[in-house]
């Protein structure tokens, strides 16, 4: 009696197991079905975003085209979909362009004496592709972007240029929908108003020969670096701070652990007060002011 309940018991869990093993690989079957229905390059956890975030996205920018598939085919690349779909490379197109020409003027009009070349690093640095995508980011752009990653080892390959295309794309837009008045409005809000790194790109090597080139392009006296402050001089850890003057007026002020690291500072000053003075609260299609930084009382 004891065997053949035994052998019952095993008989019933061969059916038990079959069944279940024909429920696993009904279940690997069923999901190797579904990863071949999701196209290439797609997450299948992340999920379009709808109408609601683009209506959020315009309402958060202060924005109002009056068709949420504007903002849409702004976040919209060309990759998404194979193309297929609307995409933001011609709005990208004229919003770079209208980008470069607002930046372009406002950056004449506020440092007059910075060179094209040095304006052009400026422009690169401060309002190139990688400032722009942290824009996009800053505004949530992110979490609206369309578009398919190169690798799908690596989706984020790829975000920081296509995050950047998207914002000159919502310029873009903006110019075509709501005009040139708007689009500048727009760019002074969200893109001028980031802070701008100038002596991060330009090149002093040598600031002392420089300032006595500078000065005698502008027909100035010579200048001439004097002691300010000094302490520890007979120390271990002495601390020098000189000025470099132009006749009466300081135009540059450094400090160091020798008077020549002081004076190299000094005159570095002068030249960065000197090509990287702003002009503040000006229009960019007006006249550009005389500019006179070392002296009010020396005639240049």
């Amino acid at each position: 009696m004891f065997s053949t309940v035994t052998r019952a018991s095993s008989k019933a869990g061969l059916k038990l197991g079959a069944v279940s093993g024909s429920r696993a690989a009904l279940s690997i079957g069923t999901a190797r079905k579904m990863a071949k229905e999701v196209p290439s390059g797609r997450r299948m956890v992340a999920a379009e975003p709808g109408s609601t975030t683009y209506a959020a996205l315009e309402a958060r920018l202060n924005l109002n085209f009056g068709d949420h598939g504007v903002m849409e085919q702004v976040c919209t690349h060309k990759s998404f979909a194979q193309g297929r779909v609307e995409h933001n490379e011609r709005m990208e197109w004229i919003g770079k362009r209208v980008l470069n020409l607002i930046v372009g003027e406002h950056l004449l009009a506020t440092y007059p004496n910075l060179s094209t070349e040095a304006l052009q690093d400026v422009q690169h640095s401060s309002f190139g592709m990688s400032s722009l995508a942290e824009v996009g980011r800053h505004f949530g752009m992110q979490a609206a972007l369309r578009w398919e990653p190169v690798s799908r080892e690596a989706p984020a390959v790829g975000l920081t240029k296509v995050l950047g295309k998207a914002v000159q794309a919502l310029v873009g837009a903006i110019y075509q929908r709501q005009g040139e008045a708007a689009a500048r409005q727009f760019v002074k809000q969200h893109v001028l108003s980031r802070p701008v790194d100038v002596e991060a790109v330009m090149q002093i090597k040598n600031p002392k020969v420089m300032l006595v080139a500078l000065t005698r392009q502008k027909g100035m006296e010579y200048p001439v670096a004097r002691i300010l402050k000094e302490t520890g001089r007979f120390t271990s850890s002495p601390v020098f701070i000189v000025g470099v003057f132009c006749g009466t007026k300081m135009v540059g002020m450094g400090f160091g652990s020798s008077l020549k690291m002081a004076e190299h500072r000094a005159a570095k000053d002068a030249l960065l007060k000197y090509y990287a003075k702003e002009i503040k609260d000006i229009g960019v299609t007006g006249d550009e002011p005389d500019v006179n930084l070392f002296a009010q009382d020396v005639a240049v």
